[in-house]
């Protein structure tokens, strides 16, 4: 998988319906069709399933659980990626504290223990930010050049170190092994890409654009 030493079958079994649109059963049963076919990489986000809410948050996660323990997988058999939410100020129910999603060194540590948690697992395989913490408008044809700052965003901007950090703590710990990048431009993943280089963090091994 991209710079990472991850090796990944050529197709992976997104799961953001599960728990939604279908039940426990369907995620069993497709995941199981999937690993016969060769599949070893499954996508999965600490909000899915979709549509998000509080209600639902969470049962992705724990539909991924239950069918490893069920089916007895071996955890180094199964890639899992997850996604931690980026800026917004509409997803309250996804931190302690009740307050919006955002990517602070703090949330993102939160973000990882809670899924964890809910996959019964030690660590993640890879860890993507789902969308940045800076309002980025990928259409725009502007969009890769520097950015300046978005008026009326009450909580403000994490930097790019600040985020890093978090992810170079969690790769020392054990908790994830690689990260990447998710709905991100090309300024965005230079400056990633810089913040990384200067904490002797790996590079994100990926980007994963709509």
């Amino acid at each position: 998988l991209g710079t990472s030493d991850l090796l990944v079958s050529q197709v992976c079994l997104g799961g953001m319906t599960w728990g939604s649109q279908n039940d426990e059963n369907d995620a069993s049963q497709q995941l199981s069709t999937a690993w016969d076919f060769g599949v070893n990489f499954v996508d999965t986000a600490e909000a899915y399933p979709v549509p998000l809410s509080a209600e639902t948050q969470g049962r992705t996660d724990r539909a991924i659980a239950k069918w490893m323990k069920a089916t007895k997988q071996p955890r180094d058999k199964v890639i899992i990626s997850t996604k931690v939410c980026g800026y917004s100020e509409r997803y309250t129910w996804l931190r302690k504290d009740g307050q919006g999603t955002r990517l602070t060194k703090e949330q993102i540590l939160e973000s990882v223990d809670s899924s964890l948690k809910r996959l019964e697992t030690d660590y993640v395989d890879l860890l993507v930010l789902h969308w940045p913490d800076r309002r980025v408008e990928l259409t725009n044809p502007l969009s890769g050049q520097e950015e300046t700052p978005v008026a009326g965003r009450s909580l403000g901007v994490v930097p790019f170190e600040e985020q890093v950090e978090a992810l170079a703590q969690l790769v020392a710990e054990g908790k994830i092994r690689h990260w990447g990048l998710s709905n991100e431009n090309s300024f965005g993943v230079n400056e990633f890409r810089r913040a990384a280089a200067e904490a002797g963090l790996a590079p994100p091994a990926c980007v994963q654009n709509a």
